[in-house]
């Protein structure tokens, strides 16, 4: 198995720079560093969950994000998969493989549910293939984006809080 390692501060830059590859690869949306910055603060700071990373502190090969979240319906926590990115010049080795196995050990550890899912238009039956060999099938994922939006909406959107910030009030 690949030598895996829990991230902290000192790995952000890199785990940056993987995010800003992994956006490039699929700009779904516009990026947030605003949002990004924080999210990866509550894993390297160990607040809130964990980044398992492969590689040398200055040059990351791939990293799984896992936040510990409650679920949405329920007074339970989980282990929710934000990300597993493995580097183009990376792909040909087993790190996806070996990043979701240490992500079913911090589970394991953790004692928590383990939510991990295949958000992606691109290479998608490969990337379904090899989760579906290592963790039980469990629903699917589908979404619509409409081809434009009108600017009010835009703009109310905006300025709405995510439902989660309304829902801890």
């Amino acid at each position: 198995m690949t030598a895996i390692r829990m991230a902290d501060e000192h790995d952000e830059f890199e785990i940056f720079k993987l995010c800003a590859m992994m956006h490039e690869e699929q700009p779904y949306h516009p990026l947030s560093w605003d949002k990004v910055v924080p999210m990866i603060h509550l894993a390297t700071r160990r607040e809130r969950g964990v980044i398992g990373v492969i590689g040398d502190r200055h040059d990351l090969k791939a990293a799984i994000f896992l936040l510990i979240d409650p679920i949405w319906y329920s007074d339970d926590w989980q282990l929710l998969e934000f990300f597993n990115y493995v580097r183009p010049d990376a792909r040909k080795t087993r790190y996806a493989f070996d990043l979701i196995n240490f992500a079913k050990t911090c589970a394991d550890d953790l004692g928590l549910d383990l939510t991990v899912g295949v958000f992606s238009n691109i290479r998608t039956e490969g990337k379904i293939r090899l989760y579906r060999r290592l963790v039980p099938l469990m629903g699917a994922f589908f979404c619509y984006s409409p081809p434009s939006r009108p600017s009010f909406e835009q703009r109310l959107l905006d300025v709405m809080e995510p439902a989660n910030a309304v829902a801890a009030e």
